[in-house]
């Protein structure tokens, strides 16, 4: 699958393994995909490349468990 406005989460899924990947890491991925890779075909990217972008997809994706202060902490 050519990687560009196009693209849908689905594709990616498969790529990353439904099992192992959620629809908002897929999301991500679409995203740091087209930033580096607008143009190319999924399937020609090599295993460094896709590692490359993956390594971003983690770094950018937020999981929600960690907070710098808890819900309940106000401001003065």
């Amino acid at each position: 699958m050519n990687i560009d406005e196009h693209l849908t989460t689905h594709a990616i899924l498969e790529r990353l393994g439904r099992e192992s990947a959620s629809d908002y890491e897929a999301s991500v991925m679409r995203a740091v995909l087209l930033e580096q890779y607008a143009g190319r075909d999924m399937d020609s990217l090599s295993e460094p490349e896709w590692l490359r972008a993956f390594g971003e997809m983690n770094l950018r994706k937020t999981t929600g468990w960690i907070k710098d202060e808890p819900d309940d902490v106000k401001q003065p």
